[in-house]
């Protein structure tokens, strides 16, 4: 029995001997309300410069697939040039169609570009909205120039 409570006073006092105020670690400078906003501030300047570095990527991406698009549809505008009779007044007017609709996406794609960080994502979603419903109509136009 009294070894049992010589290793109950031995196994408390090596735990409390770990502690000791030395033994522990405290910060060496508190935390205050400021650090909590500078991090924060870096956070969002972080997000920000993220957002802006994507929207920039998307913008020149956009750029590209804008100049392919146009390159698809002068290639329309060739082929048709040698159409005679009702093959070309269907194919003038689905190229007219698809040229109204090209112009709208252009001043999607320039509302785009001069967006500001607030409404990007409004504006992407307008700009990928009618992005789709020009390719929509170029393959359209495009089925009856293969005929």
């Amino acid at each position: 029995m009294k070894f049992k409570q010589a290793l109950i006073v031995f196994a408390a006092s090596a735990a409390l001997a770990g502690c000791k105020p030395e033994n522990q670690t405290a910060p060496e400078k508190p935390v205050t309300g400021q650090d909590v906003k500078d991090q924060y501030k870096d956070a969002l300047k972080t997000t920000k410069d993220y957002a802006t570095q994507s929207k920039d990527q998307f913008v020149a991406a956009t750029d590209v697939r804008m100049k392919d698009l146009d390159a698809k549809i002068q290639a329309l505008a060739d082929k048709s040039a040698d159409y005679k009779d009702d093959a070309k007044i269907q194919a003038d007017k689905a190229l007219a169609d698809l040229r109204v609709q090209r112009d709208a996406l252009g001043k999607k794609y320039d509302e785009l570009k001069q967006a500001s960080q607030d409404a990007w994502e409004k504006t992407r979603d307008g700009f990928v909205s009618a992005w789709d419903s020009v390719t929509n109509a170029y393959e359209n136009a495009k089925s009856k120039f293969n005929k």
